[in-house]
């Protein structure tokens, strides 16, 4: 107002006017420009978020699936103990009564039982191998859900970062609408005071 009421003739403030309302229009699409590309970027980053939320999924459920395979294992440990245990303790027996009444045949059955012992010890190398494995896969994948977590967090504060920005922009568009429509309510009535209405 203070700019309109240092021009003299009607035509100047309606130019004034025409051009104020050029520089709001255009302020005007540079923040829906910059609405619409912090709106894509959002976008793009609750794809990425949803996309780790799957990864961080998968590698839960891998996780899961090898504690079961863990605890199998352990299980197929336990019963191989057993299984050898009992086994020797059978061929034990059945060397004491083949002794005492064929000693003929104690050096096969000596040799039976080194066989047995050495498979068992080849089983229980191989068991501890595959722990070891296992365990080593296991803390793979515990750093790769660290990993996949601190990703996750820093995506939750981008998207933060652009939910704050987009506010902004939505605050600054509504002001240039606001801006807008009080230069277009002043225009309306200086037209009925004389002004020409084509420009």
């Amino acid at each position: 107002m203070q700019t309109l009421n240092t021009l003299s003739t009607p035509e100047e403030k309606l130019g004034g006017l025409c051009k104020k309302y050029a520089e709001l229009l255009e302020e005007h699409r540079n923040a829906q420009k910059q609405m619409r590309a912090l709106q894509k970027k959002q976008t793009q980053l609750i794809q990425e978020k949803d996309h780790l939320r799957n990864e961080h999924s998968k590698a839960i459920l891998a996780r899961s699936k090898l504690e079961s395979l863990c605890r199998e294992l352990q299980r197929h440990n336990r019963t191989l103990k057993e299984d050898g245990v009992q086994r020797a303790r059978l061929e034990e027996e059945k060397r004491k009564e083949v002794t005492s009444h064929f000693q003929v045949t104690l050096n096969d059955i000596q040799a039976q039982m080194e066989q047995h012992n050495e498979r068992n010890a080849n089983l229980r190398q191989e068991n501890m191998e595959l722990a070891d494995k296992l365990k080593k896969l296991i803390e793979q994948y515990e750093l790769r859900e660290e990993h996949i977590d601190k990703v996750f967090k820093q995506k939750d504060l981008q998207q933060q970062l652009v939910d704050a920005k987009l506010h902004q922009a939505q605050g600054l568009l509504k002001d240039s609408e606001d801006r807008h429509q009080k230069e277009k309510d002043f225009v309306t009535p200086e037209r009925g005071s004389g002004v020409p209405e084509d420009v």
